[in-house]
């Protein structure tokens, strides 16, 4: 097992305005930056989600926090300086963990509302400009783990996944899904759903992250 085995390194990790020196003992741990993010994303969950229970919370902030903090190592490419930024780590609207498991987390809300199986989808119907983006995504989504993992480049799969994002996005805002008429239009788009749903999974999951069901 151990010949398959790879170490990854990256480059140098920064955090603005704060200078670190082992000989002046001025660090800070990765266990320190761990719990900070958590503490972060609770506080952010909790505002977003109140109706949620005190334990849904905490759950959610563990699992938010740390991926926050993997993605933030992973999204920038490996030769290049990562600079390390609480606004940009958390942001729940653009380009980090917390948005793609959001996003993630919306594709199966949309499922549990719909509370039904696409039975007769007509996916000749799904004829909008950014349905038929979401789906070449989705069929290119093998090639690209692929080259990512030929040249050890992770960060490719966390673009990929904030870019499918950023599309789904726009198809929930500008498309109804279950009141859509006719039903086969209906069908059709909860199965993109669910394929986007399950994409984003597998590819949250190759980052070691969590792809909550709720958040």
């Amino acid at each position: 097992k151990a010949d398959n085995l790879v170490h990854f390194a990256y480059n140098l990790v920064t955090l603005p305005g704060y200078k670190m020196s082992s000989r002046r003992g001025r660090y800070i741990t990765f266990d320190e930056v761990m719990d900070e993010a958590v503490e972060r994303a609770y506080k952010e969950v909790s505002k977003r989600s109140p109706q949620l229970s005190e334990d849904e919370r905490r759950k959610i902030a563990e699992f938010v926090g740390i991926g926050a903090v993997r993605y933030a190592l992973v999204e920038v490419d490996p030769s290049k300086p990562v600079v390390f930024t609480w606004d940009r780590v958390l942001n729940f609207e653009k380009n980090s963990a917390p948005y793609i498991q959001y996003t993630h987390a919306r594709a199966c809300s949309i499922l549990r509302k719909a509370a039904r199986k696409p039975e007769n989808p007509a996916y000749e119907l799904l004829k909008e400009k950014i349905e038929n983006q979401i789906v070449l995504d989705l069929a290119n989504f093998p090639e690209i783990f692929v080259e990512a993992t030929d040249f050890l480049k992770p960060n490719m799969i966390a673009d990929f996944a904030n870019t499918l994002s950023d599309k789904f996005n726009t198809f929930y805002n500008a498309l109804p899904v279950i009141k859509a008429e006719p039903k086969e239009l209906s069908d059709a788009r909860l199965a993109l759903v669910d394929s986007v749903r399950i994409v984003l999974r597998n590819a949250l999951n190759l980052l070691g992250i969590v792809a909550p069901e709720k958040m």
